[in-house]
């Protein structure tokens, strides 16, 4: 029985966590541009902490408090869609069983963005910031489906990395 509970608060501690870095990532993202003019030495820790996950083109950005954001429009979708879909998760999986969703859902999610973002690449078209937005919160709501599951499940059953 204590093994069943061990479990749960377990998976219920990386759910908080989850949330939690997902808010600290966002506010992150909106405090870059408001540091902008208010300390500049934040401002640009912060934007060059998100420089490896985003080219940071201020044209595929949205301006906020009057400046591009640290991140561009798509990847600012995907971080909000994963924060919203780490706040449906336990209303559509429950914070007991680690069970992924199929990979079909990966995909089909995955699809829209993947053949946008494959368009604007090779020049078919250059979508607005809007429609960016839109299609990497679509995908970004699925990921933490996968993303608790997962580490969910590696936590709970105590493995350990190779060679530690």
């Amino acid at each position: 029985m204590t093994g069943k509970v061990n479990r749960r608060r377990r998976i219920v501690l990386l759910y908080v966590l989850t949330l939690i870095g997902a808010g600290i990532w966002l506010a992150a993202l909106f405090a870059a541009p408001y540091f902008l003019e208010r300390s500049p030495k934040a401002a640009g820790f912060l934007y060059a902490c998100f420089s490896p996950v985003c080219h940071q083109n201020p044209f595929r950005s949205f301006v906020v408090f009057g400046q591009p954001m640290a991140v561009c429009a798509r990847c600012l979708g995907i971080y909000a869609g994963f924060a919203a879909g780490a706040v449906l998760y336990p209303f559509r999986r429950g914070l007991s069983a680690l069970r992924p969703p199929r990979l079909r859902t990966l995909l089909l999610f995955s699809g829209p963005i993947a053949v946008d973002a494959a368009a604007n690449w090779i020049g078919l078209w250059n979508s607005p910031n809007l429609p960016r937005f839109g299609l990497g919160f679509l995908w970004g709501t699925v990921l933490p489906f996968f993303f608790i599951a997962g580490v969910g499940e590696w936590i709970t059953r105590g493995r350990r990395p190779a060679g530690v």
